[in-house]
């Protein structure tokens, strides 16, 4: 902590997502003891990232990200080079990092993690996006980034909907997003490796590995190993989505019986991989497309692009779970 005699505490809040008035309580009841909270609430001018970047300058002991997944990925790439760890508060539709961490989604538990847990260091990824002006943009994310049928679902979501039903405002977005086959047009490199044009329905890269419903996308990944993975889909029809859709539901159910065996007994395996998925592994991955394809990071639209390269940050984030 800080050299002041007060423990410094900053909660950055989505007040549409957030019970403010519940969040206090908890806050509250577990802060650390005689602990200085500061409040911040997100805007849609200020989604997080300068608020979190005002409480580090202001000597943050602890920065809370109170929201959903953008607020956790501004919070995340504000925070990341810095000694001051932050904690999550789940308040969204996805949660995909609270998720993988194994932070409570509940309110209460998860606000008495965030001051006792143990900090956590881990990877963030960065994304360099040139977008069809010729612009370049750098972002970045903790969990997934995906052009095709991922990003189509967030493109054609409503911020309303998901208010309104949770997950299930994704189900539409998903079924208008299947359509059109293999229709993306990319040329991908891996690290130093030579490119190779192909033609895919989706690519999603990732530094964790489940999706809600803990089904393993991206089995491999783990937010701390210091590499990229990716998987990609191309399915053109119902036997491939089928075949992909067999692959996650036997490896979710495979995840949650290995989770119960002792720990000298062999795991069981991942499932076979159909025709239609490949995965990938990496440090650096571009992906550079025929046209301008869709984008999405950590569940925000970041809009058509016409290149996109993704780094990974090994160890950068502190994370208190």
């Amino acid at each position: 902590m800080s050299d002041a005699s007060k423990p410094r505490v900053t909660v950055v809040y989505n007040p549409v997502k957030v019970h403010l008035e519940r969040l206090r309580r908890a806050v509250e009841r577990y802060a650390w003891e005689g602990a200085d909270i500061e409040w911040a609430a997100t805007t849609t001018e200020g989604p997080g990232f300068s608020q979190a970047v005002r409480a580090l300058e202001q000597g943050a002991d602890l920065i809370i990200a109170a929201g959903g997944d953008g607020t956790v990925r501004m919070v995340a790439l504000a925070v990341s080079g810095s000694k001051t760890p932050m904690a999550i508060v789940p308040a969204g539709t996805g949660n995909m990092l609270a998720r993988n961490l194994g932070v409570p989604l509940l309110l209460e538990a998860a606000v008495h993690r965030a001051f006792s847990g143990t900090d956590r260091l881990i990877d963030l990824c960065r994304a360099e996006m040139v977008y069809p002006d010729g612009r370049t943009e750098h972002s970045g994310f903790a969990v997934m980034a995906g052009v095709g049928v991922d990003a189509g679902m967030i493109h054609r979501t409503r911020e309303s909907l998901k208010a309104a039903v949770g997950p299930l405002a994704y189900v539409p977005a998903v079924f208008q997003s299947l359509g059109g086959g293999n229709s993306v047009d990319v040329d991908i490199t891996l690290d130093s490796d030579p490119s190779v044009a192909t033609s895919l329905h989706t690519c999603i890269v990732g530094n964790c590995s489940d999706l809600v419903g803990g089904i393993p996308l991206l089995p491999d990944a783990q937010p701390d190993d210091g590499v990229l993975d990716a998987v990609v889909l191309r399915a053109e029809d119902v036997t491939d989505w089928a075949g992909i859709g067999g692959k996650l539901a036997l490896d979710t159910v495979r995840g949650g019986i290995n989770a119960l065996l002792p720990s000298e007994v062999q795991p069981r395996p991942p499932a076979s991989l159909p025709p239609s998925m490949e995965y990938l592994e990496g440090r650096r991955i571009t992906l550079e497309f025929a046209e301008p394809e869709q984008l999405e990071l950590d569940g925000d639209a970041a809009g058509a692009v016409s290149a996109v390269t993704f780094d990974v940050m090994p160890g950068t984030l502190r994370m208190v779970c």
